[in-house]
């Protein structure tokens, strides 16, 4: 029973297991776009991720609306994203990881973003595709060391 006791007593005197790291936050820039999609479809998403960037306007840029049309034929209506990483390649870049989820499917995309001088942001690219393995690394998918 002494054992016991002082088992107990041990435990209590561990320091408690520190919190889990709070998720990522999606930049309001990228979540603002996702609502522009569900509201008013993907080319108001990307006029949206694009507004202020070197490739506002582009032809290229908004070719992307018919992409997602045509994954929206094959997969559904969209119904939301999920962020998966956040990598911090430098100060003024990151690149953001995440599904763009549909109703019978999903698709993967890196957004890759600017930091101006004066503290907005804005996406300087782009790519989106129905396989991780052609725009993710493999740390992404499988986990490190795989």
């Amino acid at each position: 029973m002494k054992t016991v006791i002082r088992l107990l007593a041990l435990l209590l005197l561990l320091p408690a297991p520190a919190p889990a790291a709070p998720p990522e936050e999606m930049p309001a820039l990228l979540k603002s776009g996702f609502e522009k999609y569900a509201a008013d479809g993907p080319k108001a998403a990307i006029e949206g991720w694009t507004k202020g960037s070197a490739i506002e306007a582009s032809k290229e840029a908004l070719a992307q609306a018919n992409s997602f049309r045509q994954v929206e034929d094959f997969y559904g209506k969209y119904i939301g994203y999920e962020l998966v990483r956040k990598n911090q390649i430098s100060e003024s870049s990151a690149a953001y990881l995440v599904i763009i989820k549909y109703e019978k499917g999903n698709i993967f995309s890196v957004f890759n973003l600017y930091r101006k001088p004066d503290g907005g942001e804005v996406v300087t690219t782009f790519n989106f595709h129905t396989s991780a393995q052609q725009i993710w690394p493999a740390s992404a998918i499988y986990g490190c060391g795989n």
